[in-house]
């Protein structure tokens, strides 16, 4: 399943992101602003509670067992992005986190094996992991790999730690992205008119940042239900533009 907008800046596609990966052309976008899956749901977590339950903590995650071993996962996260590489001419921006198996931590640079151009730490305001035994973790990554086509020389005095709280408001979806984390990447390496991809578009926040920034946009989501949700709010954010861009698409 597929969608374009009626001024043809956005194109949405339902399905696996590497099935859909490859039929796009190389350097065709100019920048990826993603948080693929975490591989988090493990059969049990650390204090005993099951899988079925830990499943309806992240009520939406039914549709992705989000509990590839290790290795397979890392396959399967570094193939991901070397198709991102492919079909991106600029930066991938990826939102990860640190991972802990057997009470070791697995670091996402241990095994994502671009070339990082720059690192952000998120931080949350707080954790909900608070009986692990350690620290309560209340911050993850942003890794940007590759190199930018274009920066934004306004911004070389920004910092690297953005204290942003989580998104609470976007019914139907158990993590959504801050609209401003993807706005920030977006504006620093990115100009309008330019193509961003999220192939792990969920419920499509960087397309609605894409989409206010006066950038194009391709998104790639596997459930059918976050697809849906996506499409409603990027058309939403469509609607508000004003008439010529809509007919015309951003200049």
């Amino acid at each position: 399943m597929t969608w374009t907008s009626d001024c043809g800046t956005v194109r949405l596609f339902c399905g696996d992101c590497l099935d859909v990966l490859p039929t796009l052309e190389v350097g065709s976008v100019d920048a990826v602003v993603t948080s693929p899956p975490y591989n988090m749901i493990a059969t049990t977590s650390p204090s005993g509670i099951y899988r079925e339950h830990n499943h309806k903590l992240n009520a939406g995650y039914l549709s992705y067992s989000d509990d590839m071993s290790q290795p397979d996962y890392e396959l399967w996260i570094n193939k991901t992005c070397d198709q991102l590489s492919r079909v991106c001419r600029g930066t991938v921006w990826v939102n990860h986190k640190t991972r802990f198996i057997e009470r070791q931590g697995r670091h996402p640079l241990r095994f994502i094996t671009l070339p990082l151009f720059c690192e952000i730490v998120w931080d949350r305001g707080g954790s909900l992991t608070l009986n692990a035994n350690r620290f309560a973790p209340s911050h993850e990554y942003i890794f940007g790999f590759n190199s930018p086509v274009y920066w934004d020389s306004s911004l070389n005095t920004a910092m690297t730690v953005w204290r942003i709280l989580p998104e609470r408001g976007v019914k139907d979806h158990p993590c959504p992205f801050p609209v401003e984390i993807p706005s920030r990447l977006i504006r620093a390496t990115t100009q309008q008119g330019h193509c961003v991809l999220d192939p792990f578009m969920g419920s499509g926040t960087t397309g609605v940042a894409a989409v206010r920034l006066g950038r194009k946009f391709i998104g790639i989501e596997l459930d059918p239900r976050y697809f849906e949700l996506a499409k409603r709010r990027i058309e939403g954010e469509l609607k508000r533009l004003p008439l010529f861009e809509r007919a015309e698409g951003p200049r």
